[in-house]
């Protein structure tokens, strides 16, 4: 069987444990359960442009991914399975373009394989398909885009061009001008290496000129709406995101040089080793250099932009697994063999850490099943080192990558056992619909929850009594309809109407995090209440 056919059996294999258990646990807060809830207003409204959340509109992203979420809607319901769904569809192409981008630089299909499986073993990777943001979309943009552009420099077909300036202007589509941070370092640096033959012709223009239509077209719709949306996008969500905390997302300036290692492991913590074996590869003039660059500089980037959240720098983990294959292909002998025990003695300890878990009287609950994940690894680790006369680098890169797909089951059986430690609102609209209390209106004190309102399929009431998450940019809304979902606790007006005009015993209230004093008359409104873990329900 030659490579390529191997690479699509490790697609399918993939795509089994990726839907497997994909909607067996609820949107989570925050950013799941708030794309999710952003789509599922969207879909309501027959609205695909203008973003809202809890009734108010929500501009911090263009709308592509509430869009392809909204597909997934209408494909499979309203549901997480359903929110998830073309996250898995993205990193299935992200492998593939990953296998196709390899052989296009090194010629080597093998290598490919590699590089398409040490990438699905990356855990940020896996982390992006269960969590709904924009980031797995915003990383297939800028995979293809780098993918098309190597293909229009080596071919020098002009189609490529168009097809690498759309996937651009899909990405920014997806989050705006960082789609163009390691597309643009990698063409710089690449364009050293692979010369055009292609003269300056209209249809470089005519590329350019469709990626700034394209891209800019949410934006320039807004702009014409009201004028103001200029200000709000260059200053509040482009300056200000990059360089003053104004999102709460401050973080030291290691965070991410830490953090990448951490979410690559085991391979990441190899790397260091594999370039330093070969570091005579890394001249100015080389595709190692271009990739280390193409890494190295957007990592800075992130590592100096005030605004930082882990799934930012997902889109060097592609580059980071063709280097990493690469190096680990040419590598050989008793420098293999150092870090074949590096890889076994990993997978070894995480799987005695699996079955070491249910012991450990950890304040969560520990599903059975994460002991038979860490004997099942451990069995395939051992049999694998003693008894598989596989070629070393096959060893490696098997393992882990069965490693990964133990990964996903024990994740997924994890956050299905403690979802409202996840904060996943599955076990209140259980207990809601168990006692008929799902067509009250629902209202939730002090917390922004979207994920109450996307698990019931409809608005529900906040109570604002000073938690910042409950301040809204409610400066481009053109009505106020979005004051019957959002309550001013410490507003004397807003908390009377509140009161005169509510039927409390139809209603449920949901608190998280107990009563400031002065909202204690609150649960005097409700006859029963009922405890959740940390949270309570008063109806």
């Amino acid at each position: 069987m030659n490579n390529t056919y191997r690479f699509y059996i490790f697609l399918l294999i993939c795509s089994f444990f990726l839907f497997f258990q994909l909607g067996s646990f609820g949107v989570l807060e925050s950013s799941d359960a708030r794309y999710a809830e952003i789509a599922r207003e969207m879909m309501q409204t027959d609205d695909y442009l203008n973003p809202i959340l809890m009734g108010i509109h929500h501009f911090h992203k263009p709308p592509l991914t509430y869009d392809i979420t909204i597909l997934g809607y209408k494909l499979f319901g309203v549901n997480p399975f359903g929110a998830r769904f073309f996250l898995q569809i993205a990193l299935l192409i992200q492998l593939l373009l990953i296998f196709e981008l390899y052989k296009l630089l090194f010629h080597d299909k093998k290598g490919a394989l590699f590089a398409a499986l040490i990438y699905f073993s990356f855990p940020l990777v896996l982390i992006s398909t269960r969590n709904l943001t924009t980031d797995a979309y915003l990383n297939t943009f800028i995979l293809s885009g780098i993918y098309f552009w190597v293909r229009y420099r080596q071919e020098d077909k002009l189609y490529f061009l168009y097809f690498f300036t759309i996937s651009l202007a899909l990405g920014f589509l997806t989050k705006g001008p960082v789609v163009l941070i390691v597309p643009v370092i990698f063409t710089v640096f690449y364009n050293r290496l692979q010369k055009s033959n292609q003269d300056w012709t209209i249809h470089h223009v005519l590329a350019w000129i469709i990626f700034l239509v394209l891209s800019g077209s949410w934006f320039v719709y807004l702009i014409t709406k009201d004028e103001h949306f200029l200000n709000y996008f260059l200053g509040r969500h482009t300056v200000a995101r990059f360089s003053e905390n104004a999102f709460d997302r401050s973080e030291p300036f290691w965070y991410f040089i830490l953090l990448t290692p951490l979410f690559g492991l085991p391979w990441l913590a190899l790397l260091p080793y594999f370039i330093k074996k070969h570091i005579n590869n890394f001249n100015t003039r080389s595709i190692y250099f271009v990739l280390l660059m193409s890494i190295s500089i957007p990592l800075l980037f992130f590592s100096i932009s005030t605004s930082k959240r882990v799934l930012y720098i997902l889109p060097i983990f592609s580059l980071l697994a063709i280097l990493t294959s690469r190096l680990l292909s040419i590598t050989n002998g008793n420098k293999l063999l150092s870090a074949y025990r590096f890889i076994f003695l990993f997978v070894l300890l995480l799987s005695l850490f699996f079955i070491a878990l249910p012991f450990l009287g950890l304040d969560i609950h520990i599903p059975n099943s994460l002991l038979i994940y860490g004997i099942l690894m451990a069995v395939i680790d051992l049999i694998v080192l003693l008894f598989f006369k596989w070629d070393l680098k096959v060893k490696m890169v098997g393992t882990t990558y069965v490693w990964a797909l133990i990964l996903i089951l024990a994740g997924d059986a994890l956050l299905i056992a403690n979802q409202e430690l996840f904060k996943s609102a599955s076990p209140i609209t259980e207990f809601l619909e168990e006692h008929h209390l799902n067509k009250r209106n629902i209202i939730v004190y002090n917390e922004l929850r979207p994920s109450v309102a996307f698990e019931l399929n409809k608005p529900i009431i906040s109570l604002d009594s000073g938690n910042k998450n409950l301040n809204r940019e409610i400066e481009f809304e053109t009505n106020n309809t979005w004051k019957k979902y959002l309550i001013n606790m410490h507003n004397p007006e807003e908390v009377t109407n509140f009161k005169n005009n509510t039927d409390f015993d139809q209603t449920v209230l949901i608190v998280y995090k107990g009563f400031h004093p002065e909202d204690e008359w609150l649960k005097n409104e409700y006859k029963n209440s009922h405890k959740l873990e940390k949270l309570m329900i008063y109806y």
